[in-house]
């Protein structure tokens, strides 16, 4: 049952993520980092203090991570596109006459896909992983029934093996963890 203060909401963003693959963590790897950018939809239920988030984003490079000096054996390059599918709870915090700070755990379901880039050919990936995750945001009324959003979000996932190297890296894992920030607008559907 909904309250005083409940509100579902549905919106869209936009965002971006840095180091997609985490090539600048891996140890002895030399690469200029894979960048995506994301649009995304977001679905949020405001019950009162607590709140739960979920929606879908598709994240897609725009610029590919390129390894350098041979670093990681025969992987030369990564094209990671992501559709991920969140689901987080947490507590909202209300800032007087500006919106509502909000933070909270959870998890999202991972489709992975794109291709790794091997000196003998190309590695395509096809991921499906269950990845954990922090999210905290501040949303801004501009009017009664619209919010602007900013979002930060942390998730951990890392994949199965998807390409085999020569160097000590015997198994190329794509990992997906990282940070993302996202941008959007926020209607509120039902508000009492």
């Amino acid at each position: 049952m909904l309250y005083a203060e409940d509100k579902f909401s549905a919106g869209l963003t936009g965002g971006y993520q840095y180091d997609v693959g985490m090539l600048s963590e891996k140890a002895g790897i030399q690469a200029d980092v894979q960048q995506n950018i994301s649009a995304g939809l977001v679905l949020k239920v405001d019950m009162s203090r607590l709140f739960l988030r979920s929606g879908v984003e598709y994240s897609y490079p725009f610029s590919k991570g390129q390894i350098t000096n041979s670093s990681a054996g025969n992987v030369l390059e990564t094209e990671i596109i992501i559709t991920e599918v969140p689901v987080y709870a947490g507590i909202n915090l209300p800032i007087r006459d500006f919106g509502l700070f909000y933070m909270g755990g959870g998890g999202s379901y991972i489709f992975g896909s794109g291709h790794v880039k091997t000196s003998s050919g190309n590695e395509k990936i096809n991921e499906q992983l269950f990845g954990w995750g922090l999210i905290a945001g501040i949303e801004s009324e501009i009017y009664s029934d619209a919010s602007l959003l900013f979002e930060w979000e942390y998730m951990a996932a890392r994949s199965s093996p998807v390409a085999s190297t020569s160097s000590a890296y015997e198994d190329y894992c794509i990992d997906y963890s990282g940070y993302r920030v996202r941008f959007g607008v926020v209607y509120h559907f039902i508000r009492y």
